[in-house]
């Protein structure tokens, strides 16, 4: 008996179950989830109005609804959930929803959430939402609503989560949240608002979470803050905020997180969050950071998570850490101008940290002392400038390295077998040599253990071009690695000669190009030198009349013609003589009588 009992109450299930399963549309899967709700999800996309309620089983209590990328659904939202009275949660989203049909949704109070993500809404109605009195959580992000008027929500009174993510709102109408008492969690990032108006969050003020990133602000009305006592976290990163009231925050003593990150703060003053005991996260990375003062983190004792990366720090007040010593656990410094010496003294301060980034920082080298004394976990040392990994340098505690995006060219056997440990390793981008003799000690090691590494990512090949990208792994063959080039100090004589003659011969003609060169220009400077005189001396003689040019260039440089000597002399021939001024009268006269004359 007991045995029929055991063949018949599965079927017993199966029969209470049928149900579900016949009503059920076409391109849908319907079943009960592990939390035992019975779940309608058609997701295959190019649904077309009207969605098929009628194939559905009127005990739904999920309906999901989307589709992929580039095959959207085109759908309308009216009222056909009537029949539905124990639906709980609707999904409609990639459906090309353009409007919310008046009173969509009445009759069916059993829905607690309505998620219309990615869609074309444009504008929102008080009607839209009527008879969803139990609704907790309305989901709007990513569509196109550019306006939302005043008590667009005010039939949701036991709403506590909404999220207007993603939007094209320039503006929070007045009386907006009117009859949302209960609202705990505000998300409108990625909206143009520019400005927050503090009148706007008078009728929620048991706000926890308030998520404004991305929005344009530049300024926050501290008011706000004074109407927001419950706030828990708040988030205004990616905004263009400048600097910080010394009490700013003095009414937001219950904060726990606080994200400040891709703003415009130069420097983080002192005591900026003295009133924030309770404070577990502050990221302030992405700012333009100059400066943390030696107080910035007074009266911190239980922070968690501080992140100041990728800020133009270059030097630090160590003193500053001591109040978060002792509780801190995640610590980024990554992005900074640190020097070596700089990170080390700060990593000396930290005693807890279990997840250390210090990426991005020109490290040229990891020494195995550089965090000691730390038990760290996770570590980010990527985007440096790291030739060489010990096992010495490494924590010993490890689940998570990441060393992408360095320099490291070989993997020795001993540091393989430490990286095999560590649950996941991340190696991408480095300058792996795949010759013989770097990946021997590898795949030498792989070969003797059988082991197939899962855990390390990016181990692969960078050269030789033939090579790149090939991972690392079994699969290599050693027979088709390139060898690697033998030491100069040990190659043979010949061998070091054959090696030199394509030297020699490069430095010979270097030097034959040279040479040719110099001759080159010398010969150039002296023909343009002697042009020069030529030419000189030509204009001079134009300038000076009276000089006739002579065909003997001797004669036109003023040089004496040579003299010859005859043998036997001629002691006839005319002497030099000096005469007076009567001897040259008298020749002048002779000199004017007619030929022949006698006297």
């Amino acid at each position: 008996m007991l045995l029929r009992w055991h063949v018949i109450s599965p079927c017993l299930i199966l029969l209470w179950l049928y149900p579900a399963y016949t009503m059920c549309p076409i391109d849908c899967l319907c079943r009960v989830d592990e939390a035992g709700k019975r779940r309608i999800a058609c997701t295959k996309g190019g649904m077309i109005d009207p969605i098929p309620t009628f194939n559905m089983d009127p005990d739904m209590e999920i309906l999901e609804i989307s589709a992929p990328d580039r095959e959207w659904n085109i759908l309308t939202v009216n009222s056909i959930f009537q029949g539905f009275k124990m639906l709980e949660e609707v999904h409609i989203t990639r459906s090309n929803i353009v409007q919310i049909g008046q009173h969509a949704f009445w009759g069916v109070p059993s829905i607690r959430v309505l998620n219309l993500t990615h869609n074309n809404l444009t504008t929102l109605f008080d009607h839209n939402f009527r008879g969803l009195v139990n609704l907790v959580e309305l989901n709007l992000d990513d569509n196109a609503i550019s306006r939302v008027p005043s008590g667009a929500f005010r039939h949701l009174s036991e709403l506590r989560i909404l999220s207007l993510r993603r939007n094209y709102v320039r503006e929070l109408s007045p009386r907006l949240f009117i009859k949302l008492s209960k609202l705990q969690v505000l998300k409108i990032s990625e909206n143009p608002l520019v400005d927050l108006d503090p009148e706007v969050f008078k009728d929620v003020p048991e706000l926890r979470v308030l998520e404004c990133r991305a929005c344009g602000i530049s300024r926050i009305n501290t008011q706000i803050y004074h109407l927001l006592p419950y706030l828990t976290h708040l988030d205004l990163g990616d905004n263009r905020i400048q600097f910080l009231d010394t009490d700013e925050f003095i009414d937001l003593r219950r904060l726990k997180s606080l994200y400040l990150d891709g703003n415009m703060l130069p420097v983080v003053l002192e005591k900026a969050f003295v009133h924030q005991i309770r404070l577990r996260t502050l990221c302030l990375a992405r700012n333009r950071l100059a400066k943390v003062t030696s107080t910035a983190f007074f009266n911190l004792s239980t922070l968690i998570d501080l992140d100041i990366s990728y800020n133009k720090l270059s030097k630090f007040d160590v003193e500053s850490l001591n109040p978060v010593a002792n509780s801190l656990q995640r610590f980024s410094i990554s992005g900074n101008q640190f020097s070596a010496s700089m990170v080390k003294s700060i990593l000396q301060v930290m005693y807890k940290v279990r997840d250390l980034s210090i990426a991005d920082l020109k490290l040229e080298e990891f020494p195995h002392n550089f965090i000691s004394g730390i038990q760290v976990q996770k570590l980010n040392i990527s985007g440096n400038l790291i030739k060489n990994l010990t096992v010495q340098s490494l924590p010993t505690h490890l689940s998570l390295l990441d060393a992408s995006r360095n320099r490291i060219v070989k993997i020795s056997e001993k540091l393989l077998k430490s990286l095999i440990k560590i649950e996941t390793v991340y190696l991408n981008n480095n300058s792996f040599s795949c010759r013989l003799c770097d990946v021997l000690p590898v795949l030498n090691f792989l070969n003797k253990t059988r082991t197939n590494i899962t855990n390390i990512k990016g181990l692969n090949c960078v050269t030789p071009l033939t090579l790149k990208n090939n991972p690392i792994d079994l699969t290599l063959k050693q027979r088709v690695l390139p060898k690697c080039p033998t030491p100069y100090s040990e190659l043979s004589f010949v061998e070091k000669m054959k090696q030199n003659v394509g030297l020699v011969i490069g430095i010979v003609s270097l030097i034959v190009f040279l040479t040719a060169c110099v001759l080159f220009v010398v010969l150039s400077c002296l023909r343009r030198h002697r042009n020069h005189g030529e030419n000189k001396e030509r204009r001079r003689r134009k300038r000076t009349p009276g000089i006739e040019m002579s065909e003997d260039p001797s004669v036109a440089f003023g040089s004496k013609p040579e003299i010859s000597f005859k043998f036997p002399l001629d002691l006839t021939e005319r002497r030099a003589s000096i005469s007076t001024i009567d001897d040259m009268k008298k020749e002048s006269e002779l000199s004017g009588l007619p030929n022949g004359t006698v006297l």
